[in-house]
C-alpha cells in the first residue's frame, strides 16, 4: 500500500452557573444550574418563525413577476369591460394597486426606507391579496355582458393573473389561496348572472381546480426546498461552531504546552549548565564518567525538548529556507558519517548512491528531512539494510530511503505522520523516543515544497520517496555551489566580557560559573534596570550580552538589551535566549534580529555561539 502527501448535534451541555467577574462582566463556571439548550434545528418549533421570514423573503424576490402579471391581466380586462363609471372606478382602484407594488418594490433609500412601514410583513401580505383580489372583481362589475369571444378573453386575463400569483405566492398562504380561486370569479359571474355560458363557467372552474392544485404542489416543494435550506444552514453552523470549538481546543494545548515547556525548559536549562561545569572541573578525576553519565542523561532530555522545539518553530512559521543549488554528494557523504557508526552497530548495510545528481533547496533541513527518515529506518530494521538513491525523472530529482525492515501494515500508513504516532505502539521499546520524527519531516517537505510518499510491505520493508522539484534549477545553474557548511559570524569585537541578564538566580550563576570556566569574565544582572546600572558602573563596556527574554514583570530582554546599548552608547553584540515556544514569541524573538537560542541550551551549543561573536582570550 502507497500514500502520498502533497506539499454531536442537539447535544445538551453540561450544566453552568454564571458568577460575577469584578465590574466587566461574568464568567462561566462549573456547578448547579440551568442547563445550556441545544442549537436550534430546522425541524424544531422556532423553525416557524424562520420559515415565515424565508416566506416573505421569497415573496418578496419573486414579487415583479406578479407585479408584470397583473398589469397584463389588467391590459387585458380593461379592453375587454364595457365604458361605465364602474369601469372607471376600478381602473383606478387597480392602478392604485399598480403604484403601490411600485413602491413597495423600490429601493431602501428611495420612499420609505428599510424600515418603513410599507415593507413589514403584514403590509405586503395584505398588498397581495388587495391586489389579487381587484381583477376579481372584473366580471361582477354591473352593466350588460360582453359577447362570448371577450367573456373568454376576461376568463384568460383571470388565468394569467392567477398562474403569476401561484408562481410568485407559493411562499405564502393566503395569497397563494386567493390567486388559485382567482378563476372561480369568472365561473361564478357566469353561472349567476342572466344570460351567462354554463359551458363557459364549468371551463372557468376546471381552470380554478387546476390552478389550486398547481399552487398545491408549488407550495410543498417551496416548503420542502426552505426546509432543506435551512437545515443545511443549521447544520453549517453546527459544524463552524464544532470547528471553531476544535480550534480554541487546539490553540489552548499549543498554550498549555508551550508554558508548561517553558517551566521545564528552565530547571532543565540550570542543570545543564552546572552540569557543563562540574564535566569540565572533574576532567581526567575518577568521578569523570559519573558526571560523564549524567551529561548523557541530560544531553537525551535536550534532544526530546529539541524535537519539540523543532515541531513549534515549524507550526510558528519562524523557519525560512535557504534555497542553494548543492550536489547531493556532499549530503549524502555527511548523512553516511552520521549514521555509519549507528547502522555498524546493528549488523545493518548501509550505501548511498547520489548519482551525481545537483538540487535547489535549503542543504541544512533538506540533511534533518533525509536523516529523520535514515534514522527510522535503521531504529526499524534487524536485518539486511538501507539504500539512499536518488533517481532523476521529468520534473523530480527523487531521493528514495528503502529499508528491509519490519513494514507498516496498510491501515497504518495513513497516521504515520501524525504527532506522538508510532507504529506498533504497544510493544515499542523506549528509545524509540516521542514519534515526532515523521511529523517534522511531513512539515520539512511542507516548508520545502517537495513532494512526499511512502509504499510499505509488512515483513518486507519502507520505501520513502522526496520529490524535489526541478523547476528552480535552470535559474540558478550560473551561481556556485554552496558550501558544506554556513560561514560563522566573524568576532565583533575581541575582549571577552559577557553581560548576563537574566531573573532566574540558578540560571544566572550557572551562566556565570560555566563562562568562568571558560575563560570568560562575566557580570551578571536578573533587570534590565539592574543591567543598565551595571555598565555604567564598570570601565568597558561589555563585549556581549545574554539575555533571557522573559525578565519577570519588567521590561523583557529585548528591552533590556536596548537600554544597555544606550548606556553604552555603542551597538554591542547580544544573544537571546527564551524557553518560552509559543508562536507568537518565537516570531517576536525573531524579529527582534538578535541570534536566538533555546532553552535548555547544551554547552557546546553555548560556547560555539559564544565563539561566534567574541574568543575566550583576547
Amino acid at each position: 500500500m502507497a500514500l502520498a502527501l502533497e506539499a454531536a448535534p442537539g447535544t445538551v451541555r453540561p450544566p453552568v452557573a454564571l458568577r460575577p467577574a469584578g465590574r466587566t462582566g461574568y464568567v462561566v463556571v462549573s456547578g448547579p444550574g440551568s442547563q445550556v439548550p441545544p442549537p436550534a434545528r430546522a425541524g424544531g418549533r422556532c423553525v416557524d418563525a424562520r420559515l415565515r421570514e424565508e416566506a416573505l423573503r421569497a415573496a418578496r424576490s419573486a414579487a415583479p413577476f406578479l407585479f408584470v402579471g397583473l398589469a397584463i391581466a389588467l391590459v387585458i380586462l380593461l379592453l375587454v369591460l364595457d365604458a361605465s363609471r364602474w369601469r372607471g372606478a376600478w381602473f383606478a382602484l387597480a392602478l392604485a394597486c399598480w403604484f403601490a407594488w411600485a413602491a413597495a418594490l423600490a429601493p431602501p433609500a428611495r420612499w420609505l426606507g428599510p424600515g418603513g412601514a410599507w415593507r413589514s410583513p403584514a403590509v405586503l401580505q395584505g398588498l397581495a391579496v388587495v391586489s389579487l383580489l381587484v381583477p376579481a372583481l372584473a366580471p361582477w362589475l354591473p352593466g350588460p355582458l360582453a359577447p362570448p369571444p371577450e367573456r373568454v378573453l376576461l376568463v384568460a386575463g383571470l388565468l394569467t393573473v392567477a398562474l403569476t400569483g401561484v408562481s410568485a405566492l407559493a411562499s405564502l398562504r393566503i395569497p397563494l389561496a386567493v390567486a388559485a380561486a382567482l378563476p372561480l370569479s369568472a365561473a361564478g359571474a357566469e353561472a349567476l348572472r342572466p344570460g351567462g355560458s354554463q359551458g363557459l363557467a364549468l371551463i372557468a372552474g376546471l381552470l380554478a381546480l387546476g390552478v389550486a392544485i398547481l399552487g398545491w404542489m408549488r407550495r410543498q416543494q417551496w416548503l420542502r426546498a426552505a426546509r432543506g435550506t435551512l437545515e443545511r444552514e443549521d447544520r453549517a453552523r453546527e459544524l463552524e461552531a464544532q470547528r471553531d470549538a476544535a480550534v480554541r481546543a487546539d490553540e489552548e494545548k499549543s498554550r498549555f504546552l508551550a508554558i508548561a515547556s517553558h517551566d521545564l525548559r528552565q530547571p532543565m536549562h540550570a542543570l545543564g549548565l552546572f552540569a557543563g561545569t562540574l564535566e569540565r572541573r572533574l576532567q581526567g578525576s575518577a568521578d569523570e564518567p559519573l558526571v560523564h553519565n549524567l551529561v548523557r542523561a541530560i544531553d537525551g532530555l535536550d534532544r526530546s525538548f529539541n524535537v519539540m522545539l523543532d515541531i513549534s518553530r515549524l507550526d510558528a512559521g519562524t523557519i525560512e529556507p535557504n534555497l542553494q543549488q548543492f550536489p547531493l554528494r556532499d549530503l549524502f557523504r555527511r548523512l553516511h558519517m552520521h549514521f555509519a557508526g549507528q547502522a555498524e552497530q546493528r549488523g545493518l548495510g548501509l550505501r548511498f548512491s547520489p548519482g551525481g545528481k545537483s538540487v535547489t533547496s535549503d542543504p541544512q533541513l533538506l540533511e534533518r528531512l533525509l536523516g529523520n527518515l535514515i534514522q527510522n529506518a535503521v531504529k526499524y530494521t534487524e536485518h539486511g539494510g538501507v539504500v539512499v538513491v536518488a533517481r532523476t525523472t521529468r520534473a523530480y530529482v527523487n531521493v528514495e530511503v528503502w529499508d528491509t525492515g519490519v513494514g507498516i501494515p496498510p491501515a497504518e500508513l495513513p497516521r504515520i505522520f501524525d504527532e506522538f504516532y508510532q507504529v506498533g505502539r504497544g510493544a515499542r521499546a523506549r528509545e524509540r523516543g516521542f514519534g515526532m520524527g515523521l511529523a517534522i519531516v511531513k512539515r520539512l517537505a511542507r516548508l520545502l515544497g517537495l513532494r512526499l510518499f511512502v509504499a510499505s510491505r509488512p515483513g518486507r520493508g519502507t520505501m520513502f520517496r522526496v520529490g524535489i522539484p526541478l523547476g528552480a534549477l535552470p535559474e540558478l545553474q550560473g551561481l556556485a555551489p554552496a558550501a558544506d557548511t554556513l560561514p560563522m559570524p566573524q568576532p565583533a569585537s575581541q575582549p571577552r566580557t559577557v553581560l548576563i541578564v537574566e531573573d532566574e538566580a540558578p540560571i544566572r550563576e550557572g551562566l556565570g560559573l560555566l563562562l568562568e570556566e571558560w575563560g570568560y569574565q562575566a557580570v551578571a544582572a536578573a533587570t534590565a534596570a539592574e543591567a543598565t546600572l551595571l555598565v555604567r558602573g564598570i570601565e568597558n563596556p561589555p563585549d556581549l550580552i545574554l539575555s533571557d527574554l522573559h525578565l519577570g514583570q519588567g521590561p523583557d530582554g529585548i528591552e533590556a538589551i536596548a537600554a544597555v546599548r544606550r548606556a553604552c552608547a555603542s551597538a554591542v553584540p547580544a544573544i537571546l535566549i527564551t524557553g518560552d515556544t509559543s508562536p507568537e514569541e518565537m516570531r517576536r524573538a525573531n524579529a527582534s534580529g538578535y541570534p536566538v537560542l533555546f532553552k535548555p541550551v547544551q554547552a557546546r551549543k553555548l560556547l560555539n555561539a559564544l565563539r561566534g561573536h567574541i574568543p575566550m582570550t583576547k
